[in-house]
């Protein structure tokens, strides 16, 4: 298969505006739509936090595909990534996890836009909104089970629902925690408890604890999740030591690529890039890719990050620059590499594969990271089994056809 600007061309969307972009296969969200769903009792919900512009993927393409394959909602971080998107046409359910503010609290209830009474700050700001011609306003109260991060303290729990309930401006619609330790079950039970006495003041609401990581841990018991994470095909940090994405049954939905701007031959003792950080040794093959720590790739991964070209993986070498990197590939044993060829940063090549936890460890961070650093200048490329059916990139998103 040719390298993906050419595909893109072929696809009938616009050019990319240089070789280096983020690949995500849509059909493999809706797969890992139905493998975490498969995880909850009969009849259970799941709902797929965007937060984060879908963890740097794409928050659009990636909502219609989740909701198409079964998901129930799409929740947020922010006000306007709630309102992207209503605007782009996403007509189900979506709400918004932290705090709203007091001006767009009348823009929540238009949009239909769901918002959540996270501390008695917030629940004075929802019960003082001017919501007047607007329909009443939905409000998920969240609990603090043990967090200690944001939420209703279970003390305030009975005061906060009979408030929020004297106002014909607001429905409640569900009330909710988050776990603060996925992998400890026992203190993962305890939350649950917690949640459970509280669900009992408000029987006509809904109630949910689990992300990811409690999906995968306490689901058995639970009729709601909210997945971020796995949802790309990765299993949260505290679990990898007992699970796989295989054994889960979620797979990879995201890579990243370049193709060189330029292959040279650089005579032994020629410095390469800023310092020089890196003086060849021998006569050495240096390829010159255009993504730099602007487009997410870390300063600090210099001497540890590692690309594939054609299968085999090979050294990023130098200063890692704003607009560009440089790879020795002089024990490559193909002699022909050239311009046209995709260097894998993450993904698969040959046999080979970079995951993308893979360079969270060299970079000594999580997961989460990794995608939320691509930078909105590199382009995203949205794939349906294996054919290109949309791009993104500062000028927008284009579209072969309605996702």
């Amino acid at each position: 298969m040719s390298v993906m600007p050419d595909r893109v061309q072929r696809a009938g969307l616009p050019a990319l505006g240089r070789d280096a972009w983020v690949e995500v296969r849509l059909d493999a969200i809706a797969t890992n739509v139905r493998a975490l769903m498969s995880k909850l009792p009969a009849g259970g919900q799941l709902d797929v936090v965007l937060k984060a512009d879908a963890y740097g993927l794409g928050a659009v393409p990636i909502a219609r595909t989740a909701l198409k394959a079964g998901a129930r909602a799409v929740l947020v971080a922010t006000f306007d990534e709630a309102q992207e998107l209503r605007d782009a046409g996403i007509t189900g359910p979506v709400r918004v996890l932290w705090r709203v503010t007091p001006a767009h609290l009348r823009d929540a209830a238009l949009a239909n836009i769901g918002v959540t009474a996270s501390s008695p700050a917030v629940v004075h700001e929802l019960l003082s909104a001017d919501l007047r011609g607007a329909p009443p306003l939905q409000v998920d109260i969240e609990v603090d089970t043990g967090l200690g991060r944001d939420g209703i303290l279970p003390s305030e729990l009975a005061t906060t629902i009979a408030a929020l309930r004297s106002s014909h401006q607001i429905v409640l619609r569900s009330i909710w925690s988050h776990l603060t330790a996925a992998e400890n079950v026992e203190r993962s039970r305890m939350q649950e408890e917690v949640l459970e006495q509280a669900a009992t003041l408000v029987p006509d609401l809904e109630s949910h604890l689990v992300g990811s990581g409690g999906l995968l841990t306490i689901g058995d018991s639970q009729t709601i999740a909210r997945v971020g994470i796995a949802l790309f095909g990765v299993v949260p940090n505290a679990l990898r030591p007992t699970m796989t994405a295989s054994t889960i049954g979620i797979t990879r939905v995201y890579g990243l690529a370049a193709r060189p701007v330029r292959v040279a031959t650089l005579p032994s003792g020629h410095g390469v890039g800023y310092g020089p950080a890196f003086v060849t040794e021998r006569p050495s093959r240096i390829l010159t890719l255009p993504i730099g720590y602007a487009d997410g790739i870390s300063y600090h991964e210099r001497g540890v990050a590692e690309v594939l070209v054609r299968g085999v993986r090979l050294p990023v070498v130098g200063t890692i620059a704003m607009d560009s990197i440089t790879i020795d590939a002089t024990d490559h044993p193909a002699m022909d590499l050239n311009e046209s060829d995709e260097v894998t940063f993450i993904g698969e090549s040959g046999s080979e594969l970079i995951e993308p936890v893979d360079v969270a460890k060299r970079r000594k961070t999580i997961t989460n990271e990794v995608s939320t650093s691509f930078a909105q200048r590199l382009a995203r490329v949205y794939t349906m089994d294996g054919e290109v059916v949309a791009t993104r990139d500062l000028r927008g998103y284009h579209t072969v056809e309605e996702l």
